[in-house]
């Protein structure tokens, strides 16, 4: 009997064990890209144990209902991300799980090759239909767009934050860190809304943008909400190169795709009843800017209908941690598709791999297409120029509940917090003034009032002629006057006990439709090599530990009195009228002194002078502040004449001369082989003047290098009175470096530059420049005489991503000409770039 109640026990614990340990089970959950948050279609979800699986649906969705359940492991899998694995318990039971894959290549990931290749058979396809979908290649398109671009913060420790002596006064701000839209929480920082129209032209081509409103917190800035608009973020898959922070990536879809790209077909899905290639790319070779990703494509029409983009992780590329390029693609009738989604997600890191990073996201819809329109092309009609760029009067001026009706879809519960953040950042006396002061340390400037102070490191310098020199400057901001800028800075030498300085004013009579200013300027100090050609001035604090050694400074004192108006006058055009009377006072014993030129009426070394300068610079972009407007660029090349007249006799003026200057310089895209940057020059002063009227060729007497000047050539060491040159520059990118694992790996950068000149000084103008210091022999200012001073270079670029070293040999002048001057430096500069 007691075996049989034993027995039973024992079948009783065996039935109880397997209730526990297999039991019913029923859970779903998406699977997303961990980093544009898409879902991931048809991706493989199993049990490591059971085996049991099935693949996520279009939209990245799964369920399971498992009546005979042990625990668990679930793994997810897709190509070109890693295996993701969780473990699954019956405490998972009605939950709804949201999984996110990370890029890169699951282990033990088999690459099986074919004869036939059915990836690249797919891209030819791909590429046959190219002219077909490319939305570019349509007679006109129009649409409203709506950006929307956020600004998070990750890797931010919140507890030693907290505690931090600057950033514990704000400790409100940790209140919005979102925990669970990432694999690590962050802190939403900063959100700016922008809403547009915008059309296009192909034949003859023509854009045409109108912003019709923009909402940030913090920076409400007209030019930079064009920057934002659709005109300068335009990314096209089937255009051949893709533009990433200023940089051109090879499309998948490029001419010459197979060359730089592996393609494969791993799957095929049918999707709303049509079947749908899975189209997978990643780059051949490393260090080349390429992409990695895949796409869905239609059956027979070959119609790329979503495809994720990043860039591979030895892209050239800085400051840079992860970049993604999400499109979808909808049909608009049977043989047109058109965009209806965009996403551009990247990553930016300035340190290292756990410091602060910035993520940024940038979406995009499309409402209200318009494609091949009658009433498109009789519009641009009207248009004279190939691309304009227009703003709403309101374009800032749109109030909350209003945006709730402009937004193509609503805020999401991060971007709601930012609003609330920035609003009540921005409002804290305290955080006024840790704004102030951190603008103060980078920019150099500091508003007290009605007033600005700066910049800071102008404040000390020294030379030989004025010992330790001290300098203040004061000038006037928008709370004083919105148009007119008031600007002056005093000047101490302990050496030679003078005082310089300088006052004007700036008065901006039109802003828009087109720029007029005025600026009226007086100046009584000595030339420190500031100048249109100069990077670093020698009135900097800096420049005092970057001097040539053994270089005999060249110092002379300028009296500058002048007037100048600029207009723009339309479609690229701009002009500026100078007026000014200067005299110079040499100061240096390296320069001939004022007793050597003689005069007959008027003062030795002054003049009065008119000029007319005109600019061409078409489609020219500009970021605008307060008073100033600051260029940053034109696909187009730049040309600039400039015209001089100097007249004997007004305000003691000695000389009579003119003087003609012609610029043409371009900065170009020469993809996949970098960027060529050339500037051609010339021009030819009429009249026997002295050095000052001459073209002093630009010299360096720094060991900072200079791109506009002449880097092994000194300051006031070469004349003439008729010249030519020729400078170039050619940025490589990665060039040889990517073939060497370690300088691929610290993304090092090639160049080389190439500066020629051509130069000759009549024998009027020799004469009177050629003085003698005592007890030294006859000397004077080198002139080329019509030989060519030729400097080239090369070096390595992007050194810890800010710095850049220059190899420069000069090749002429042969040296029984030019003398002991060095035919060998290296210089050094900081830049900051993608």
């Amino acid at each position: 009997m007691s075996t049989l109640r034993h027995s039973i026990s024992i079948l009783f614990l065996v039935f109880v064990s397997t209730l526990a340990f297999a039991q019913p089970i029923s859970f779903s959950g998406t699977v997303i890209d961990g980093h544009t948050k898409e879902p991931v279609s048809f991706a493989s979800v199993y049990f490591a144990r059971s085996g049991i699986g099935k693949t996520t649906d279009s939209a990245g969705q799964f369920s399971f209902y498992i009546s005979n359940f042990k625990d668990d492991t679930l793994k997810v899998s897709f190509i070109g991300f890693e295996i993701y694995a969780i473990p699954i318990t019956h405490l998972q039971n009605n939950q709804n799980l949201n999984i996110q894959l990370a890029r890169g290549t699951a282990k033990g990931e088999v690459v099986i090759k074919a004869k036939w290749n059915r990836g690249l058979f797919l891209w030819k396809k791909i590429m046959s239909k190219k002219k077909q979908y490319n939305r570019y290649d349509l007679a006109n398109f129009s649409y409203e767009a709506y950006n929307k671009l956020e600004i998070d913060i990750k890797n931010f420790n919140a507890d030693k934050a907290k505690k931090n002596f600057i950033l514990k006064n704000f400790s409100f701000i940790f209140d919005n860190m979102d925990s669970t839209s990432e694999s690590a929480p962050f802190l939403p920082a900063y959100l700016i809304e922008t809403l547009s129209d915008y059309a296009y032209q192909k034949n003859p081509k023509k854009f045409y943008e109108n912003i019709k409103a923009s909402q940030t917190k913090g920076f409400n800035n007209e030019s930079f909400a064009k920057l934002l608009g659709v005109m300068n973020q335009n990314v096209s898959i089937y255009s051949n190169f893709v533009n990433v922070m200023d940089k051109d990536f090879i499309s998948p879809f490029n001419d010459n795709a197979d060359a730089y790209y592996i393609f494969t077909v791993p799957d095929t899905q049918v999707v709303n009843g049509g079947k749908q290639y899975h189209f997978v790319f990643k780059p051949k070779r490393a260090g080349q800017n390429t992409f990695e990703g895949d796409a869905w494509v239609t059956e027979k029409t070959y119609q790329v209908r979503r495809i994720s983009m990043y860039l591979g992780k030895e892209a050239n590329i800085n400051f840079i941690d992860r970049i993604s390029v999400f499109q979808e693609y909808l049909p608009l009738n049977d043989s047109v598709i058109f965009l209806n989604r965009d996403k551009f997600f990247a990553d930016f890191r300035v340190l290292g791999k756990n410091s602060l990073t910035l993520i940024g996201r940038k979406t995009t819809s499309y409402k209200g297409i318009v494609i091949n329109s009658d009433s498109l092309t009789t519009a641009f009609k009207e248009q004279k120029i190939e691309e304009l760029v227009k703003t709403e009067k309101s374009v800032v001026k749109n109030s909350d509940s209003q945006w709730v009706n402009l937004r193509h879809d609503t805020l999401s519960k991060n971007e709601r917090a930012i609003y609330e953040t920035i609003d009540k950042l921005m409002a804290m006396p305290r955080f006024q003034k840790l704004q102030t002061n951190l603008k103060f340390l980078a920019g150099g400037y500091r508003n007290i009032g009605k007033f600005e102070i700066g910049p800071w490191f102008n404040w000390y310098s020294f030379d030989t002629i004025q010992g330790s020199r001290f300098r203040f400057d004061l000038g006037t901001n928008k709370k004083l006057f919105k148009d007119v800028y008031l600007h002056g800075y005093l000047a101490y030498g302990l050496r030679d006990k003078r005082f310089k300085g300088q006052a004007e004013a700036y008065w901006i009579v039109q802003r828009a439709p087109k720029r007029i200013r005025l600026h009226a300027s007086y100046q009584n100090d000595i030339d420190n090599g500031i100048s249109q050609l100069g990077e670093v001035s020698q009135d900097n604090i800096f420049s005092v530990a970057i001097r040539k050694p053994n270089n005999r400074r060249k110092f002379i004192n300028v009296k500058d009195i002048r007037f100048d108006a600029s207009s723009d006058l339309g479609k690229g055009f701009s002009t500026e009228l100078f007026v000014s009377r200067r005299q110079y006072t040499p100061l240096s014993p390296n320069l001939p002194p004022l007793s050597n030129f003689k005069v007959t009426g008027g003062e030795p070394l002054t003049n009065f002078e008119v000029a007319l300068k005109l600019r061409f610079a078409y489609l020219e972009r500009f970021i605008e502040t307060d008073y100033n407007r600051y260029s940053i660029g034109t696909k187009y090349p730049v040309v600039e004449f400039t015209f001089s007249k100097g007249l004997k006799g007004v305000f003691n003026s000695a000389y009579n001369y003119t003087r003609y200057s012609l610029l043409i310089k371009d900065m170009m895209k020469i993809s996949p082989y970098g960027t060529l940057y050339y500037r051609v020059y010339g021009g030819k002063v009429n009249g026997t003047l002295p050095f000052t009227n001459l073209e002093n060729h630009p010299g360096n007497d720094l060991y900072y290098y200079n791109p506009f000047a002449f880097n092994l050539m000194n300051r006031f060491e070469y004349l003439s009175d008729q010249y030519a040159g020729i400078s170039m520059e050619h940025n490589i990118g990665s060039g040889l470096f990517r073939f060497i694992p370690l300088t691929r790996k610290l993304k090092f950068r090639q160049f080389y530059t190439v500066k020629t000149l051509w130069g000759s000084l009549s024998k009027a103008n020799d004469d009177l420049n050629t003085y003698a210091i005592f007890p030294y022999p006859k000397v004077g200012f080198k002139t080329l005489n019509n030989k060519s001073y030729i400097e080239v270079g090369t070096g390595i670029d992007n050194i810890f991503k800010v710095f850049r070293l220059d190899f420069v040999w000069r090749l002429a002048p042969s040296a029984s000409y030019a003398g002991t001057a060095s035919k060998f430096g290296v210089f050094g500069s900081f830049q900051v770039q993608f």
